[in-house]
């Protein structure tokens, strides 16, 4: 079931912003490093202290970690929450996080990469715009810091999509859902996979095989991720590897178009996302529209 979306209060100067850490840990160093920046854009930064846990390679258990984000979410104070970063285990919270205080507590809420699980969890659960953008460790060197505050600050603006490529023309009109791939097919056949009935689907992913991309989409083309999407929109795949002795045999490229052949969606291909050089902010949840057309792409968001 869709839910009515639920856009969180624009964030503005002198906000505090909350960070904890979903996945992963990170050092101190950078964590202060991304204060300093922050705090000179005019920002108020709060690290919760379960930002700095550690087991194994996850920032602490996952008890630590529902806490850490309910506390965030509580407090008055935080207008925006995001993620220090990404790695593995976001996907623990996602049983345990109570969504109607989510729900009842709406805020920004971002990250990208191990973070998919939890956006697209709770603006499932919830209708709550979440946004798949820069994570707190890597905000300092972020090349897109620009259209990130325009997008937080509550802009609507369209985004710049020139050097792209456009693999099928069309023109779509959709809510926006999407993410990292890999975390994206962890989520079929539970209760957080997102709706993508009319949806236009971003994608992006890193440092794996062609061959499991292609397992991964099969997956979900057979799970009916795909069955009614109205755009598609394939961000950077960055480090794809392949088996030098013995190739896959497709490209990125061929893999998408045999996945999507029998479909008439506009389908962009390597669009400014993903876990490369480039990562334009998307709202997840918000209403889109999608021309892809003689060359030219198109794409504006409504935040209203």
């Amino acid at each position: 079931m869709i839910k009515k979306a639920i856009i969180p209060p624009a964030l503005e100067i002198g906000d505090t912003i909350g960070v904890f850490s979903s996945s992963s840990w990170g050092s101190k160093a950078d964590l202060q490093k991304n204060v300093t920046f922050m705090t000179s854009k005019g920002y108020r930064i709060y690290i919760h202290p379960q930002t700095t846990n550690r087991k194994g390679q996850s920032a602490g258990e996952t008890r630590g970690k529902i806490d850490a984000f309910h506390a965030l979410v509580r407090n008055p104070e935080i207008k925006a929450i995001i993620s220090n970063r990404g790695g593995n285990r976001a996907l623990t919270m996602l049983d345990k996080i109570d969504y109607d205080l989510v729900a009842a507590h709406p805020k920004i809420l971002m990250g990208y990469s191990d973070m998919t699980s939890l956006l697209n969890a709770v603006t499932q659960k919830t209708g709550l715009v979440t946004f798949h953008g820069p994570l707190f460790s890597g905000l300092s060197h972020h090349q897109d810091l620009e259209q990130m505050f325009g997008i937080l600050t509550g802009a609507s603006p369209e985004m710049d999509f020139s050097g792209c490529d456009i693999l099928h023309e069309g023109k779509a009109q959709g809510r926006l859902i999407g993410g990292n791939l890999s975390i994206l097919q962890a989520l079929s056949g539970t209760p957080y996979q997102p709706d993508t009935d009319g949806a236009i689907l971003f994608i992006e992913d890193a440092g794996d095989h062609l061959s499991r991309y292609d397992r991964m989409l099969t997956h979900m083309k057979l799970a009916g991720w795909f069955d009614n999407i109205h755009g598609l929109i394939i961000g950077s795949f960055t480090n794809s590897q392949d088996n030098k002795d013995r190739p896959f045999g497709f490209t990125l490229e061929e893999i998408i178009g045999q996945h999507f052949e029998n479909t008439d969606i506009p389908i962009i291909m390597n669009a400014p996302f993903g876990h490369g050089d480039r990562l334009l902010t998307f709202p997840i949840g918000v209403e889109t529209l999608l021309t892809a057309k003689n060359g030219d792409i198109s794409f504006k968001i409504n935040m209203l």
